[in-house]
């Protein structure tokens, strides 16, 4: 497990020295009310709350914009807007950049506060009025569970100029999806016949996970220990196999782009062959022995991957845990001595069937194009059960889809 280790503090390095950045086609709103054009840097909604960075190009300089600085930003593909706004939460003001979720006859917005770990709401109405509303953890008191619904009667506030909305505020969960469809359902009540009354809506169904499906093959060098007395003339014998597979990376660009949790699954076969001659006293003549064995070994893996952010060229580092399971296995030793002739004995021993380890990789990718990607692997695999040890250095060359 010592390189193993190694690879994870290589990891770790990697991911502390590397500042993250996920920039992507946006615009800033200039308290002149100007639009600039060019990239903007998503991020977690606690970030985005408090700081807005911006490049106009991928290799233009870097300007910070906080709160009160510019108006507003938006995300393009992502329908993503933030305007600068100052709030009050428990008599407490402060500058933020208050998530548009819709823009109308009554505007909601959206803010993760992080001094009590809570999410607020904030309807406006078209006099300018601010009304925040936010709701308490679940408390047990008294073996009993408490729900704090006092936001229901915030809403219930809210709405109170269209009756059918006020009267089904019960209904409604603390969630952005609840409260973008409770604000909808308002201004389809409230909205003149042919007027258009929503002017911007967030996009809340759109997936901030990536996930992305990579295809492999390649080859693999195995050397197999059977750690086993009948066999100690075969302590290790050597391989080279090809080997297919798939991998699934599942990350969050906005919390670190560079990193994904990486689940891999392999298929590859063994075969090997090893003779020896010996000299026996128990059997007064010299002894020609042959070890066949072969099977099919499925493995899975299962751990982190770091990607550098920038440039056509990648190099990756990747680390973690695997699990292997043989099957189909068969293993015969063929016996010739000049005092008893032939034999062969099927099924000489029987290897284990599972065996744990742990993984760690180097490799290189290059980007076809926005979604694709071309990259190739090497990977050193250790795993054992008791006595018996499967070490590998594989090569994969893929294709992230």
């Amino acid at each position: 497990m010592k390189y193993i280790s190694i690879f994870f503090i290589l990891f770790c390095l990697s991911i502390t020295l590397n500042a993250q950045s996920n920039y992507k086609r946006g615009f800033i709103i200039t308290n002149e009310k100007d639009t600039i054009m060019g990239l903007v840097d998503f991020r977690t909604d606690r970030t985005n709350s408090k700081i807005c960075k911006f490049k106009k190009s991928e290799k233009a300089e870097e300007q910070v914009f906080y709160p009160k600085e510019i108006f507003g930003y938006m995300f393009i593909d992502e329908t993503k807007y933030y305007i600068s706004q100052t709030i009050n939460i428990k008599d407490k003001s402060s500058d933020v950049f208050l998530e548009y979720l819709v823009k109308g006859i009554k505007d909601l917005y959206f803010y993760p506060d992080e001094t009590d770990n809570q999410d607020y709401y904030f309807l406006k109405d078209d006099d300018g009025k601010m009304i925040s509303f936010t709701k308490e953890p679940d408390k047990i008191i008294d073996n009993k569970l408490k729900k704090d619904d006092k936001y229901k009667r915030a809403l219930n506030y809210a709405f109170r100029d269209c009756e059918a909305i006020a009267n089904n505020v019960d209904k409604v969960d603390f969630g952005r999806r609840s409260m973008i469809k409770l604000t909808e359902k308002y201004h389809k009540q409230m909205c003149s016949p042919g007027l258009e009354c929503i002017v911007f809506e967030n996009n809340y169904k759109k997936k901030f996970t990536k996930i992305n499906l990579s295809l492999y093959s390649g080859t693999q060098f195995t050397d197999y220990s059977f750690g086993m007395e009948k066999l100690v003339q075969y302590e290790s014998v050597q391989c080279l196999s090809p080997v297919i597979g798939g991998q699934f990376n599942i990350s969050s660009p906005r919390l670190i782009k560079s990193l994904s949790i990486q689940a891999d699954i392999s298929l590859s076969g063994f075969k090997f062959e090893n003779d020896h001659i010996w000299d026996s006293n128990i059997f007064g003549s010299t002894i020609y022995e042959k070890f066949k064995f072969k099977a099919l070994k499925t493995t899975g893996e299962l751990g982190f991957k770091y990607t550098h952010p920038n440039g056509k060229f990648s190099p990756t580092i990747e680390a973690g845990i695997s699990y292997s399971i043989l099957s189909n296995t068969s293993n015969s030793l063929y016996r010739e001595s000049i005092t008893n002739g032939p034999e062969t004995i099927d099924n000489y021993v029987s290897p284990p069937m599972r065996y744990w380890g742990g993984y760690g990789g180097i490799g290189l990718n290059y980007q076809v194009n926005k979604k694709h990607v071309v990259f190739c692997r090497i990977i050193y695999n250790r795993m054992s059960y008791q006595s018996t040890k499967i070490n590998e250095v594989g090569l994969k060359i893929g294709y992230m889809l």
